[in-house]
């Protein structure tokens, strides 16, 4: 029997079993839900090597699992360098929050700057499963989504958990509206400032939909990169947008042979840039500048590996109904949530399938659990896929070429961002 017909059956008989359904909702209360993450732990690693940067985790995540109980909270799940805790108070989880980046910062000044560990920190409020030591739901994925946005340092809430908080206790700012995978609409986003000395910034996302900030001020403008990273070209985004292509374009590169007349469009209103396909070939792409949240189909450039993102969501819907780990749920059924699948065929005529089995995976040159020793644009540790509820990430590892993902649509680009058009590099630049 194929493994999504036997998700369809343990749905089926799930829904049909009302005693289960009842006992699963009587576990069901609104809880806070903590992300955290360790920004820069890769290049730790690779500067001090495997066991110096295994301690620094271990001390890291012990420090904040400390803090976590002391505010009455608990730590579900120790995942890699990131953390997941869950809170009944909304209060008591946004105290923890601002105690872990305090004491982190004063740990920081006994270390020099290329020893000092900085973490990501993200919160929401909302109704969960709570069951077996774990949380099921929408609220950790919605908290997960949250934790994607902040950068280093920063602590970033949900709306919901906003509201929830005693007016003028925190020095709270609203970072703008965010796209948020799997919501029908924009959500608000906040950033609570714990150390004054920080400026108020959000993470280099694609999830951004509508900048708080005052609309772009100082005009846009698309530099042409070379091969070798020299600027070779400049060209000013008009408020009506630039468009780029082969010919008849407002730029123009007649001898890209791969490019439509009218390749792509980059668009800057509303405090937003954005580039949009217009030649159905799909062959434009967004540079990563922070974790980017996988939809099923989208296709990634790493190193010079052209792969697809394909996930079973029976199984992640599965996963979530029963109140199961999505490690049970696979292991049950001995097929991966999801995978990487290889475009086009390899010598032997057949396609490369990449399982995205564990709650993190890697790709590099030479290290991770999948390594390509001949792609020579490869960096050697280049890319991670990591899955918390039931998204999973794709984040750079601090490549030297980068991990793009194919645009969908009208997508949102950070200033300082690269994107691929045909065989052309470009950055946005103010």
């Amino acid at each position: 029997m194929r493994a999504n017909t036997i998700v369809t059956k343990i749905l089926e008989l799930s829904h049909d079993n009302p005693e289960l359904l009842r006992e699963l909702e009587s576990f069901r209360r609104n809880v806070t839900v903590m992300f955290t993450d360790i920004a820069g732990s890769t290049e730790f690693f690779e500067k001090f090597g495997d066991v110096a940067g295994l301690a620094m985790v271990h001390r890291c995540n012990h420090l904040l699992q400390k803090i976590v109980e002391e505010h009455h909270g608990r730590v579900l799940k120790d995942i890699g360098d990131a953390i997941m805790a869950m809170f009944e108070s909304c209060d008591e989880g946004v105290e923890a929050a601002i105690e872990m980046q305090s004491r982190l910062a004063t740990a920081n000044l006994q270390h020099p700057a290329d020893e000092e560990v900085r973490v990501r920190i993200g919160l929401h409020y909302g109704s969960g499963i709570v069951k077996s030591n774990d949380v099921f739901g929408d609220v950790v994925n919605t908290a997960s989504r949250v934790e994607s946005v902040a950068g280093p340092e920063r602590i970033v809430i949900s709306d919901c958990l906003h509201r929830e908080l005693p007016k003028d206790k925190y020095d709270v700012v609203l970072l703008g509206q965010f796209r948020l995978k799997g919501k029908s609409c924009e959500r608000e986003l906040y950033e609570v400032r714990w150390n004054k000395q920080l400026t108020t910034t959000v993470a280099q996302t694609h999830m951004l939909a509508t900048a708080s900030a005052e609309p772009l001020n100082e005009p846009v403008r698309l530099q042409h990169l070379s091969r070798m990273g020299r600027v070779d070209g400049e060209y000013s985004v008009a408020q009506a947008g630039l468009t780029i292509g082969r010919a008849g374009a407002d730029v123009n590169f007649p001898d890209d042979a791969e490019m439509e007349p009218v390749h792509a469009q980059v668009l800057a209103t509303g405090g937003q840039v954005c580039v949009r396909d217009c030649s159905g070939s799909g062959n434009v792409y967004v540079r990563l500048a922070a974790a980017y949240d996988l939809e099923n189909d989208d296709v990634i450039i790493i190193g010079s590996q052209l792969l697809q993102f394909q996930r079973n969501a029976e199984i992640l819907v599965a996963a979530t109904a029963l109140a199961k780990t999505l490690s049970d749920v696979t292991s049950l059924l001995n097929e991966p949530a999801a995978k990487f699948v290889r475009l086009g065929r390899n010598d032997s005529g057949t396609v490369d399938v990449y399982p995205l089995s564990g709650e993190e995976v890697r790709f590099g040159r030479v290290s991770g659990q999948y390594t390509f020793a001949a792609d020579t644009l490869m960096s050697r540790a280049h890319a991670r896929v990591f899955q918390r509820g039931e998204d999973f990430f794709l984040e750079d590892l601090g490549s030297r070429n980068g991990t793009f993902v194919r645009v969908r649509g009208e997508t949102p680009v950070p200033i300082g961002t690269s994107i691929l058009v045909s065989r052309e590099i470009f950055r946005i630049v103010h």
